[in-house]
């Protein structure tokens, strides 16, 4: 079974990949958290139907309250403390600082699964792992940046990015913990459902609900705008966001789940995280960005690292 859960976590890996670039597309035209609840709603909605089709039920069946409970914080502690925080370094410090502080996720939940779930991992298992957190540190630190940190909120930034860190490692945790044995489709609808209302809740207090809906009512049309382009830039939104949300909450994050069930969760993570290396390649030709030497040996790297846990998990 440890071979399905390393094809799922690099499987994971590269949805992620291609998530990142279409929810990057869809922030550029109608903001983070416009993206962050429309993201939420089109995965409920692709999981609903599932279920539906699956089972005849909205909801999964049969759970226990304490699985309800695991796989409830899971959502808001991922998706919502552990994304908000991490967006808000990105404006901080940075993407690239709080990507390289975000190379610590694999760590802080290997620590964590030895802790609460009682994980052990092999002795090359943990070098593998610290080869390609070396490698993904390695491709962030290698990428020209024109970022500029104030000083007097660079230490926010930290803090907010070692936040959001630990946000995603808990969360993969309570997932694996109130999963147990359950489908993995099945447990990430209840983590989307419990992250979706918590981006409403966080919507509604910055009262940017109703110009979320007004911008998915002007991408269907229901609300006619004299300006052309702002219709065709909220429908370009629509539809990146709503392709990131098949790849990224639905797929993605099954697929991570059950990976961590077959797998402990500090390798696990270790093969999920290296989105930034395999956005390496998608830079260069995808956007033309130049790439440089040590981007390219980061990424030797930490994929050398990965071949490390493929054969001893």
């Amino acid at each position: 079974m440890s071979g399905l859960g390393i094809v799922a976590g690099l499987a994971t890996a590269v949805l992620w990949t291609a998530t990142a670039v279409c929810f990057e597309a869809a922030m550029r035209r109608i903001g983070s958290l416009a993206v962050n609840v429309l993201r939420m709603v089109v995965a409920a909605l692709l999981f609903v139907s599932l279920s539906l089709w699956r089972t005849g039920h909205l909801l999964p069946q049969g759970l226990a309250g304490f699985m309800w409970r695991d796989l409830a914080l899971s959502g808001l502690v991922g998706f919502v403390v552990g994304d908000l925080m991490l967006f808000q370094a990105f404006v901080l410090i940075g993407a690239r600082s709080s990507m390289l502080i975000y190379a610590t996720v694999p760590t802080m939940t290997a620590v964590a699964g030895y802790l609460f779930l009682g994980e052990r991992i092999r002795a090359l298992g943990v070098l593998g792992m610290l080869v390609t957190s070396v490698g993904i540190g390695a491709a962030v630190l290698g990428k020209p940046t024109t970022e500029a940190s104030v000083r007097s909120s660079r230490r926010l930034g930290i803090l907010l990015a070692i936040g959001g860190s630990a946000g995603q490692a808990a969360g993969l945790l309570l997932g694996k913990h109130g999963a147990a044995k359950m489908d993995a489709f099945a447990a990430t609808e209840i983590r989307v459902l419990a992250g979706l209302a918590g981006f409403l809740i966080v919507a509604m207090s910055l009262q940017k609900l109703s110009s979320i809906g007004a911008i998915v009512a002007t991408a269907l049309g229901l609300i006619r705008k004299s300006d052309g382009g702002w219709v065709r830039s909220a429908r370009v939104a629509l539809a990146t966001l709503s392709l990131g949300g098949l790849f990224g909450p639905f797929l993605g994050v099954s697929l991570g789940l059950l990976s961590a069930q077959l797998l402990p969760a500090g390798i696990a993570s270790t093969l999920m995280s290296i989105v930034p290396v395999l956005l390496v390649p998608v830079s260069a030709i995808v956007f033309r960005e130049r790439v440089t030497a040590i981007e390219i040996g980061g990424t030797i790297i930490a994929l050398a690292g990965v071949a490390l846990l493929a054969v001893h998990p």
